[in-house]
């Protein structure tokens, strides 16, 4: 028997090309070109909790807005340079690392939230020290020269508190809850912005300090204590104009205020924020991203030189 081996013509592999490039146009532009048309909504990323203060409040003064809650700050990033967002609110420290993403040019800073450092000391659930018993104990600090650090223990000493046996363990701040969770930690010393988050978690307090003056790697003054930052895709900027103003408006409003519209609006409970200082919006421009470029990129040629 004679096996037939079918050869394409030229005319059937061009078509196959040209319907295989096609297809790959379509799925590009499915892909990349996700910006929807404005339909007079504004779309607004936000990540819940606490610090979405001023949002929860300036949603009752903007009924054009359609908030958006979202697990990570990643997430929201990506959907602005999609353009399935027109706004949204991401972490700050990671602003210099969206920078360099494709598309973040179409993007621009309006707005930020700041929150005080503070110096919280955190004990874990299910222990019952005080603040003058804690020696053995096993404390999560970020770096040995810390500035929170080195404000509990001038504080410490000016209260009395012997902390000469403490043994240290240094970790992220954002490893610092779990590490409470895992036993890995007895105690951290963290920044305030954590402190709603240990509170809810069923741990407690131990210390406060939010007066500490920042001005080191852990605590940047250069920042101006920025948590998040308010991006908008710049073709909606006028937009956003109302959204913003509302925003501004919302710092009018007493802590409590404030505290109430972010009870209402997600599990933290009054009593919990109670206590704890109110995040603080205010406007920000494109200059804000670069000091943070800048000094990502300072921080990144230092550890290369190292």
């Amino acid at each position: 028997m004679v096996k037939r081996i079918l050869v394409p013509t030229l005319h059937t592999v061009t078509l196959l090309a040209v319907t295989l490039l096609a297809v790959t146009l379509l799925f590009s532009l499915l892909l990349f070109s996700c910006e929807k048309k404005y339909d007079g909504i504004l779309r607004v990323g936000h990540g819940g909790g606490y610090l979405s203060a001023a949002v929860f409040a300036a949603q009752q003064a903007t009924a054009a807005v359609d908030l958006q809650q979202f697990n990570s700050s990643s997430d929201i990033a990506y959907a602005l340079l999609s353009g399935t967002l027109d706004a949204g609110f991401i972490d700050a420290d990671r602003l210099a690392a969206f920078s360099r993403l494709k598309g973040f040019e179409k993007l621009a800073v309006m707005g930020k939230i700041t929150y005080p450092y503070g110096a919280t000391l955190v004990l874990r659930k299910g222990l019952t020290n005080r603040l003058s018993e804690l020696k053995d104990l096993t404390i999560a600090v970020s770096s040995p020269h810390c500035v929170l650090l080195e404000q509990f223990a001038e504080d410490a000493q000016r209260l009395g508190s012997d902390i000469s046996d403490i043994k240290y363990v240094y970790i992220p701040f954002d490893a610092m809850l779990p590490a409470l969770e895992a036993k890995i930690a007895d105690a951290v010393i963290i920044k305030g912005t954590y402190s709603v988050i240990a509170l809810q978690e069923g741990h407690s307090i131990l210390y406060q300090n939010w007066e500490v003056r920042p001005g080191d790697e852990c605590c940047p003054a250069v920042i101006d204590q920025a948590v998040l930052v308010l991006l908008v895709r710049k073709n909606r900027a006028d937009a956003a104009s109302p959204f913003i103003t509302a925003l501004s408006s919302a710092q009018n409003l007493s802590p409590d205020q404030l505290r109430r519209a972010v009870a209402d609006n997600s599990r933290l409970s009054f009593e919990i924020l109670q206590g704890q200082p109110v995040p603080e919006f205010s406007l920000a421009d494109d200059g804000l991203a670069k000091i943070f470029i800048e000094a990502a990129d300072e921080h990144n040629g230092e550890d290369h030189d190292d």
